[in-house]
């Protein structure tokens, strides 16, 4: 049997109508400490979508792109994170393409990426920030520049939400003031 809550949350993104409102979703799990349950509820549209029994409605293709994208960001900061830890070039294996190119991307300016945020960061070196920060740090500032598509509102709404599911409870927080300072002077590029 399905949690009523991944069953409630997975109509919930099926439902949303915008990229905002997807984010506005996945931040508000994470700051119940639900990750797992953004995870699961993905799962569950993955599952209804490739026609298994399920407790919600087949979603269309584009829902699912778009909440794909939230659990995309997850798995990139996965494999951004070991591969700072490693020094090493990221593992995309298992990341669909676009997933792969973030990383990938992110991977390759690292060190322009790190130069931005030093610039703004006065009580931080980007070295001695927490992985998980930096990472999260360097992914949002890439999107930034990269990404025009998407606001900057939503790329710094899932940097924190990043941030508050895989590092410390004040990490959303320094995120937010990072990026959100960095928005504005950083474009794409």
């Amino acid at each position: 049997m399905t949690d009523p809550a991944v069953v409630a949350l997975a109509r919930a993104l099926a439902e949303a109508s915008s990229e905002e409102e997807l984010a506005g979703l996945a931040r508000a799990e994470a700051e119940a400490d639900g990750t797992w349950r953004l995870r699961a509820a993905v799962a569950l549209l993955r599952a209804a979508a490739a026609g298994e029994e399920t407790p919600i409605p087949v979603p269309d293709a584009g829902t699912l792109f778009r909440v794909g994208r939230l659990i995309r960001r997850d798995e990139v900061v996965e494999a951004l994170y070991e591969a700072d830890l490693r020094d090493s070039a990221p593992d995309v294996t298992g990341l669909d393409e676009l997933g792969a190119a973030l990383a990938d991307g992110v991977w390759a300016e690292r060190a322009e990426l790190d130069e931005v945020l030093g610039a703004v960061s006065s009580e931080w070196r980007v070295e001695r920030m927490p992985a998980v920060d930096r990472t999260v740090l360097r992914l949002g500032v890439w999107e930034l520049r990269h990404r025009p598509e998407l606001s900057a509102g939503v790329i710094i709404s899932e940097a924190v939400r990043l941030a508050k599911a895989y590092s410390t409870e004040r990490s959303g927080a320094f995120v937010n003031g990072i990026l959100g300072r960095l928005a504005g002077e950083v474009g794409p590029g």
